[in-house]
């Protein structure tokens, strides 16, 4: 799959300066021309997706060669990831068997043939394509973990490992994900990022976000707080709700969005929307919204009086990023990458339950003079450390340790 159209590198200028943009150029001179190859689960739904969408077209801007590939699978191996996924996360009751092992190396396997995969750096996103390494042909191969693998469960980590200690480098979204049993690879640090660009994060005009509130019912008049997540048992979406109800006793009117995707390397999520569907019942200051355009997302976003992020376990949490970058503060749990983004009492509040999310709402819903002053700050936080032309610059410098320098690119 050829890398989608997207913005070129010079309308970030006005964000980032001049200055920053000059560093970037200089980079990207010294991989000019390398071929870089992504390849991840899907084109839609999740993080990864969306930062890709954004990255690709950009590296492609400065000269470097980027192409964005998907490997294709069934249920049986989409439902075999996931399970994957969670154990990499920490859910020690998984059980995965033999058929089920055999069936993920099959459908990597049937993918060779379909993917382009010669390149000088080919960076595998995640565990679904995680095997295809056992099938390179050439160039500097990088695992790019996006999963919180600070706690794995042994069994399942003892089988992946076999296949990430195959790489030539490894990346993770925080130091203390890398597991202490890779010693002796380079491994690399990268922080998620958002596209202040893309209509998920742009600006809306009033107008523009009326139109959508509208369309979803939500009256403009009353506050708003809301939680972005997939439907998934680590993103806490009952919790989210009980912080919801317990507000409301304090703040009558209040609204609750409740946003959500389905991802179709995710077979949780159907279950899991039917649950978060049935606690809400027929309340109808609940907005129960799935699969919305990204700037639909952006508006309701932007609409928020408070952003909660309940999850017991994140990657890193751009849904929090995205909050912030938008001036909304936000209540989280201090899970994963969220305590580098929400600074407790500066941005938002850190929380460990419903009742004191329910608490800490409340308290800014209260005083909107104090609500503005954290969203502006984590605006500013977000700005420093977290859009894709810091990512972007980031990689470029992993790409300059890994090939070297072009034309003449070294590969090992």
């Amino acid at each position: 799959m050829s890398s989608p159209s997207g913005r070129i590198i010079d309308e970030y200028e006005p964000i980032i300066g001049r200055s920053e943009m000059q560093e970037i150029l200089e980079l990207a001179e010294r991989v000019h021309g390398a071929r870089i190859i992504h390849v991840n689960s899907t084109m839609y739904g999740g993080g990864v997706a969306e930062m890709l969408r954004s990255l690709v077209p950009l590296a492609n801007s400065l000269g470097l060669k980027v192409k964005w590939e998907v490997i294709e699978g069934d249920d049986s191996f989409f439902k075999t990831t996931k399970s994957i996924h969670n154990a990499l996360q920490g859910n020690m009751n998984i059980e995965i068997s033999e058929e089920m092992w055999s069936h993920y190396l099959e459908v990597n396997e049937g993918n060779v043939r379909k993917l382009d995969l010669e390149g000088d750096v080919i960076l595998i996103h995640d565990p679904q394509p995680l095997p295809l390494i056992l099938h390179r042909r050439g160039g500097v191969w990088v695992w790019r973990c996006h999963v919180d693998m600070s706690s794995p469960h042994p069994d399942v980590w003892a089988r992946i490992r076999e296949y990430v200690l195959k790489y030539d480098a490894l990346v993770f979204s925080l130091e203390r994900y890398a597991p202490g049993d890779v010693l002796g690879k380079p491994v690399y640090t990268r922080f998620p990022a958002i596209d202040p660009l893309s209509d998920k994060n742009r600006s809306l005009s009033v107008d523009e976000i009326l139109r959508v509130l509208e369309r979803y019912d939500v009256d403009p008049d009353r506050p708003l707080i809301g939680q972005v997540a997939r439907f998934d048992p680590w993103k806490r979406p009952l919790d989210a709700l009980k912080a919801y109800r317990l507000a409301r006793e304090k703040i009558p009117g209040l609204q609750m969005a409740m946003v959500g995707s389905f991802a179709h390397d995710d077979p949780e999520g159907e279950e899991w929307y039917r649950k978060v569907k049935e606690e809400v019942g027929d309340d109808g200051d609940i907005h129960l919204l799935t699969n919305l355009k990204d700037v639909e997302v952006n508006a309701v976003q932007r609409s928020l009086s408070v952003a909660l992020q309940m999850s017991i376990r994140e990657g890193f949490g751009l849904s929090v990023t995205e909050a912030l970058w938008k001036e909304v503060p936000v209540i989280a749990r201090r899970a994963g990458g969220i305590p580098l983004q929400v600074i407790d009492g500066f941005t938002g509040f850190l929380i460990e339950s419903p009742e004191e999310a329910a608490e800490r709402a409340v308290y800014l819903i209260k005083r909107p003079w104090m609500a503005r002053e954290l969203g502006a700050r984590g605006h500013d936080h977000v700005k420093r450390s977290f859009i894709i032309t810091k990512l972007l610059k980031d990689y470029l410098r992993m790409h300059i340790d890994l090939v070297g320098l072009a034309p003449e690119i070294r590969i090992r």
